[in-house]
């Protein structure tokens, strides 16, 4: 299998490293990524300049800009085979709920699904740890042996690791779920430059999420490892429905 690698955390960060070195061991893998951090970006795409690319090897190439237009670098600019599927991660940090909108690792994901190959984001609660993210590449290594022709084109599939995981440690404490309800509150740092200008600093922004059943949030706090199927399409198909009977 051809795998696309990319992440929003840069070329430098271990949990992509530990992805290429474990999967590589299976498959054919095709590393391209940021050239510094992007988190935070969704699905941004450089359009209106140009990027400056560096090619390391055959297969692997550091791009400065977006996780999205290493995507689209990988996929459409003739220096990759056909890719098979399109891997995000491992980031540092889960990305559940409504963290899906904002996060540059699902965002490079979705990208992938939006041009019809399946795609997986992946990202871990455990920050910096020891083994550079072995333990997550290893099980998304086998979730990829038992999933991957689970995932159509078109999908996304949602990921996350916790810190601890239950039972034994390993795929058999893998669920379904559906995306919580995150609740953010933020806050801004405000310095005046001269009378009418300001600088805003978001600083100090607090993470919530709504005690619902079934959520990746559940899943997660439990030692779970949540997965949750992502489709592109945003429609509101029962406020849509009933929006048509009102006006019949």
């Amino acid at each position: 299998m051809n795998i696309l690698i990319t992440n929003d955390d840069g070329i430098s960060s271990s949990g992509i490293k530990a992805l290429e070195s474990e999967l590589g061991k299976k498959h054919n893998t095709y590393l391209i990524a940021p050239l510094k951090e992007r988190s935070v970006t969704s699905m941004a795409l450089t359009v209106f300049q140009s990027m400056r690319v560096e090619r390391i090897n055959d297969n692997h190439y550091i791009a400065d800009g977006f996780p999205v237009d290493c995507v689209n670098i990988g996929l459409y600019a003739e220096i990759f085979p056909s890719i098979d599927l399109v891997l995000s991660g491992i980031n540092r940090g889960v990305n559940m709920g409504y963290d899906v909108h904002y996060s540059g690792t699902v965002g490079a994901a979705k990208h992938g699904a939006l041009h019809g190959v399946p795609s997986l984001a992946v990202s871990s609660g455990r920050i910096d740890p020891e083994d550079g993210y072995e333990r997550e590449a290893k099980l998304v290594s086998g979730f990829l042996d038992l999933y991957f022709k689970e995932i159509a084109p078109g999908e996304v599939w949602n990921l996350n690791f916790p810190p601890e995981i239950a039972g034994d440690g390993g795929l058999d404490q893998l669920t379904f779920t559906k995306l919580g309800r995150r609740r953010y509150t933020e806050k801004y740092d405000k310095k005046t430059i001269i009378e009418g200008v300001s600088e805003f600093q978001l600083n100090g922004s607090l993470l919530g999420h709504d005690q619902d059943a079934g959520t990746d949030f559940e899943a997660y706090y439990l030692g779970k490892l949540p997965v949750t199927p992502i489709q592109l399409d945003l429609t509101h198909y029962a406020r849509l429905d009933g929006m048509k009977k009102n006006s019949n």
